[in-house]
């Protein structure tokens, strides 16, 4: 993937003399120097590797290439994405205006790949997005090191050993709320990486979501721009919180109503999406809904817990 990413910015249509590249290498094994200075052979830039003893996350790696750049502006992507031809060009035309501080632009995915049922579907941003997301944003580099950065202690390691933080969206709601402008370029496009994930990876991939009511109780703004009713985040979970409810009444009341409730439920799903009545795609369909339950009920546990933790209702 990072071949495919430096491949996309070698061929920016953007002035080479205005242009570096730099890649902070962590914990990547074996380590990527051999593979960037390839493409500085080849760049008409400049392309500089940096590899850091300790990896504690993205966070700090994009920060000390902020303090490394020579430019006047940083233009944040990931390892994971492909620059369109355009991208850098278009992303920073908006900084001639000096009272926008940053610029963001739209994600989607790679038009060669096809998405799966256990594909990591949770990086396209059409329109802009409050979460302002690094994959595709712009900084003046002067205003983003006088506001310290991206926040370190807004990045957190879940028990998978996986990286998850909140910087990005912490700061551009921090520079906002100074008084800066930002900007949306439809043109700046970003091509991510459709992931492939185990399928215990794709029924935890939502515990990532864990900092989000961290992130709303120190940016309230947010949560209207993101949430139903500031409260709700996604409403798959709503079927969790229903079965909860079910299963304390029928529990109360009379234990046989749960299995008639699993039926009926069974039934709907299997009315609601069957295109056939073969019994193998019945089971598809049940195994399917069922994984799918399984997922929001990891995403409802995680919203609740992150909610007790820090003190903001999220559900």
């Amino acid at each position: 993937m990072l071949r495919d990413l430096l491949g996309s910015l070698i061929v920016q249509d953007y002035p080479a003399d205005e242009m570096e590249v730099i890649v902070v290498d962590g914990e990547s094994s074996p380590p990527l120097k051999e593979l960037v200075a390839e493409f500085d052979a080849r760049a008409p830039f400049r392309m500089r590797y940096i590899k850091i003893p300790v990896d504690r996350g993205p966070v700090s790696k994009r920060n000390l290439a902020a303090e490394e750049a020579r430019g006047a502006l940083l233009a944040f992507t990931d390892s994971d994405c492909r620059a369109t031809p355009g991208w850098l060009a278009a992303i920073t035309a908006p900084m001639s205006d000096p009272k926008v501080g940053f610029v963001s632009g739209p994600v989607t995915y790679k038009p060669e790949q096809t998405k799966t049922f256990f594909s990591k579907l949770t990086a396209e941003t059409l329109v802009e997005h409050p979460t302002y997301p690094t994959a595709n944003v712009c900084y003046r580099r002067d205003l983003f090191l006088e506001m310290g950065g991206f926040d370190d202690s807004l990045g957190v390691r879940d028990f998978l050993g996986r990286a998850t933080e909140c910087g990005d969206t912490d700061l551009a709601w921090r520079i906002r709320k100074a008084g800066w402008q930002n900007a949306f370029s439809q043109d700046a496009l970003i091509l991510h990486e459709i992931e492939k994930l185990t399928p215990s990876l794709w029924m935890l991939e939502p515990t990532r979501l864990i900092l989000l009511p961290k992130l709303l109780k120190l940016h309230p703004e947010i949560g209207p721009l993101m949430l139903t009713g500031n409260v709700l985040f996604y409403k798959g979970t709503l079927a969790v919180y229903a079965a909860i409810l079910f299963l304390v009444l029928a529990l109360v009341v009379a234990p046989w109503i749960l299995v008639a409730g699993i039926l009926a439920a069974a039934v709907g799903i299997v009315a609601l999406k069957a295109k056939s009545w073969q019994p193998a795609d019945v089971l598809a369909i049940l195994r399917d809904a069922g994984l799918h339950f399984g997922r929001m009920t990891v995403l409802a546990a995680t919203l609740i817990a992150g909610s007790l933790r820090y003190g903001r209702l999220v559900v």
